[in-house]
């Protein structure tokens, strides 16, 4: 280890200077600012001068009075929080000696109102060198919201009309709830996120470059939503009540009751959607041939979201815990699609009627055991499964019509039935010791086990009763992907210095089998494969005086095709695009390098994150034409680098208004590129010169404090137009607004979504012989109202059991030693 050790301890000792660092110590009494008694058992928490959390904090005694020990010199401030009041901070300054606050005076939770001055508004935001989080109380707009919505709101992330996330413009992005996959996967994540209500999230965190530590699926890194799981003592929470425009609504309740050696929480929650939108397309041909499609749709669904837990505290040391999330819902819909072609020997019309009903089942079920020998030496234990899954019919009409005199018109009806199940096991096992007061270790094991089985049936006939089963557009997919992993990660502080390096192996096997009609799956023989990758990691870090800091750090990371990419099925839903998977397709590798820089004031900060993405083997959609229809399925194709710099700033303004404004400038660079199709007998030769594009996007949240205990928020988004593959992904851009007020225990929030009814996303694909421009869009402007109460015991007192250090709920991120 010495020769691993000794270059870390000679960089710090050449670029640290020389300082002579003195301990202090921090005192005082908390009291309640209307009895004059003391407050007990009150958390008291120490933060740096940007109100990050350090890992130095106590509870108050029977008195009311706390110690905080060891604190070097600078500026801090000091955290008390107590339930049934009002948090208070207090700064204070270290200068090699100790420090008595005196005492500190907490409003009482029920005059607060009444009594004090508003001097700003909550941060949505909070920014440090390797994650932003995003905290959803402070966001308005996401009363009466989806997850899937509510994502739209985070810097540098998008939302596309399917519901699939994107993050810096790439949508190979990890998305987790509370820190672990709980299911989720590129086939079902749309769909359960737009199931999610927002009022039961507590946060979101945007991880841009993860160690070692945790997954590296996900090349442009991980999102992770934080459910709602308040530990303070006593019982308490919400009640909320929503309807919109649109004539959708939800209504929701949260509880939680802790007690000294229990804390539990539940929730329910009822969701009710219509959605409108439309499509068109514009294929035109060298020869001077079009094909046009002009739809309108109509979709609905209602689903049921449950969640509860609890945790258990043995001993001091020990803790066990158990949790269940589950969405039960139905969608349905229809849409209508007027097709026009002027090209011989092809219809003329075609007239294209579907409706689709769907159920849905979806559930997650944890338990976790954690042992804690003390705070720097822990063993925790997790073990969780999850199942998606339901029941879908997808029915099709055309009327197709002819003017060329010779053919007849004539319809044709086609009834999908798709049976949805999917399982998946995920195991996590971490060990974290403090073996060195400047040194870290952590190692671990993680499993991800999933199993897919779904049957395709479709019935097809020129009339409904006619309908006989279509054995050629029959598929039955099984999809077994197994994942094991191991990691170790050293890590540690010495004063300004930070630092962190990491590995991490992992294993996977990938067993494909698409039965056809009449095929028992013995008598199919398994697509294999077997892969095996290391992932290493390394963090830089220094802090420099008057509150600036850098970062530098770098991880590899990895896309792995997931089952519908995989499956050679083809959806023949759009009779004029056709779509199937690969598979032959292989996982996307990257190699990312961020350099991070974070300044802040006592009103400002400021985030400057450049980084740099090399992907080979990249994963991309490709389109090719056949008699005149468009197929697009998956493929690797070359190498794509990407490079940009991301700004974020924040600014408190006028005791009342809070700006969060965060700009993505970036290059994208694709290299050259071919590649060959054979399909019924034909080829298909494909290539692409190297391209590259520069493209930006630009998101401003303006939250202002206004009197009458009102609160106004107006968000707005662009995004300039970008190159992909085979074309292009034009530039759009939309806002929004939301108006809160409170009055005591009760809220009322009034939001308006894509104001301008201008969120539409529009797409070209250059092919040989044609150019086709595409626009999607759903939902339109939306007017919602939402009402919410809280109620609880405020009295009650803190869990003596809760600790004073900030706790992890993401299971990630860089320890700060």
């Amino acid at each position: 280890m010495n020769h691993i050790i000794k270059p870390f301890i000679s960089t710090s000792l050449f670029i640290l200077p020389c300082l002579a660092w003195a301990d202090g110590a921090v005192t005082g009494q908390v009291t309640s600012k209307e009895s004059g008694q003391p407050l007990d058992f009150a958390t008291v928490q120490l933060l740096d001068a940007k109100g990050n959390p350090l890992p130095i904090g106590t509870e108050t005694d029977l008195e009311g009075r706390f110690t905080l020990p060891k604190v070097k010199d600078g500026k801090y401030i000091v955290k008390v929080s107590s339930v049934g009041n009002i948090d208070l901070e207090q700064p204070v300054t270290i200068a090699g000696q100790n420090v008595n606050v005196g005492e500190l005076r907490m409003a009482d939770d029920t005059k607060v109102l009444e009594e004090v001055v508003v001097e700003g508004v909550r941060s949505q935001m909070r920014f440090e060198l390797d994650k932003k989080v995003f905290q959803v109380d402070a966001n308005i707009a996401a009363a009466g919201q989806s997850a899937s919505e509510l994502l739209e709101s985070i810097p540098s992330v998008e939302v596309d009309q399917d519901g699939e996330v994107s993050l810096r413009g790439n949508s190979s992005v990890t998305i987790w709830i509370n820190g672990k996959e709980s299911g989720l996967t590129a086939d079902n994540r749309a769909q359960i996120l737009e199931q999610i209500p927002a009022e039961t999230i507590e946060s979101i965190e945007v991880i841009t470059n993860p160690s070692a530590k945790y997954s590296p699926e996900g090349t442009s890194g991980i999102i992770n939503i934080i459910l709602k799981k308040d530990r303070r003592g006593g019982y308490f929470g919400s009640a909320e009540l929503s309807a919109n425009s649109r004539g959708g609504g939800n209504v929701g309740v949260n509880f939680n009751y802790n007690t000294s050696r229990w804390e539990s929480y539940a929730g329910i929650g009822f969701r009710m959607r219509h959605n409108t939108g439309g499509s068109l397309s514009r294929r035109d041909y060298d020869s001077g041939y079009f094909l046009n499609s002009d739809g309108d749709s109509h979709n609905h669904g209602n689903n049921l979201f449950l969640r509860a837990g609890t945790t258990f505290h043995l001993t001091d040391s020990d803790q066990i815990s158990a949790s269940a999330f589950g969405m039960f819902g139905h969608r349905w819909g229809y849409s209508n699609t007027l097709y026009s072609s002027s090209l011989p020997d092809h219809w003329a019309s075609n007239t294209d009627f579907s409706k689709n009903s769907n159920d849905m089942r979806s559930g997650h079920v944890e338990m976790g055991y954690l042992h804690e020998w003390n705070k720097n030496h822990t063993l925790n234990l997790n073990i969780g499964f999850s199942h998606w899954g339901g029941p879908g019919v997808n029915s099709y009409h055309e009327n197709r019509s002819f003017d060329d005199g010779i053919t007849s018109d004539y319809d044709l009806y086609q009834e999908q039935h798709q049976d949805i199940n999917s399982n998946n096991i995920e195991a996590k096992l971490d060990y974290s010791n403090q073996i060195l007061s400047w040194l870290k270790l952590e190692s671990g094991f993680q499993g991800n086990y999933n199993h897919e089985n779904t049957p395709v049936n479709t019935l097809q006939g020129a009339t409904p009763e006619s309908m006989t089963v279509a054995e050629d557009l029959y598929n039955r997919f099984i999809y077994n992907n197994n994942i094991s992993a191991l990691y170790l990660t050293l890590g540690g502080k010495v004063k300004d210095f930070s630092f962190s390096a990491g590995l991490r192996g992992e294993a996977w096997q990938v067993r494909t089998r698409s039965l056809a009609y009449g095929q028992a799956p013995e008598s199919v023989d398994w697509y294999k494969k077997n892969n095996f990758a290391l992932f290493p990691s390394a963090f830089l870090s220094y802090s420099l005086p008057m509150d600036n800091e850098v970062q530098i750090n770098y991880t590899r990371r990895i896309r792995r095709p997931w089952g519908g990419q995989l499956n050679s099925f083809r959806d023949i839903s759009d009779p004029a695009n056709i779509s199937y998977g690969n598979p032959e397709l292989e996982p996307e590798y990257a190699n990312s390098f961020e350099l991070n820089y974070l300044k802040s004031w006592t009103m400002h900060m400021i985030s400057v994150s450049a980084y740099f993405r090399q992907s080979s083997n990249l994963m991309n959609r490709m389109s090719y034409l056949d008699n005149n229809v468009m197929y697009t399925t998956w493929d690797n194709i070359g190498r794509q680098t990407n490079s940009g710099v991301e700004i974020v700033s924040k600014n408190s303004l006028f005791r009342c208004l809070d700006l969060t404004t965060t700009v993505n400038l970036y290059n994208d660079h694709i290299s050259a590129w071919s590649t060959t199709y054979h399909a019924d007998g034909k080829t298909f030769p494909l290539s692409g010169e190297a391209r590259n594009s520069f493209a930006w996007d630009a998101r401003m949240m303006a939250s202002v404090k206004i009197p009458w205990s009102l609160s106004f928020q107006a968000t707005g988004r662009y995004a300039s137009k970008a190159l992909t593959a085979q074309g292009s992904r034009q530039g759009g851009w939309s806002v929004d607004l939301a108006l809160r007020k409170n009055l005591g225990d009760w809220s009322f929030s009034l939001n308006c979504r894509n104001v301008f009814d201008s969120r539409r996303f529009k797409s070209t694909v250059d092919g040989i012989g044609y150019t086709q421009y595409s626009e999607r869009w759903r939902g339109g402007r939306t007017i919602s109202l939402t009402v919410k109460y809280s109620f609880g015991n405020m009295k009650s007192k803190q869990n003596r059991r809760d600790t004073a250090e900030p706790v992890d709920n993401s299971g990630y991120g860089e320890s700060d030693f």
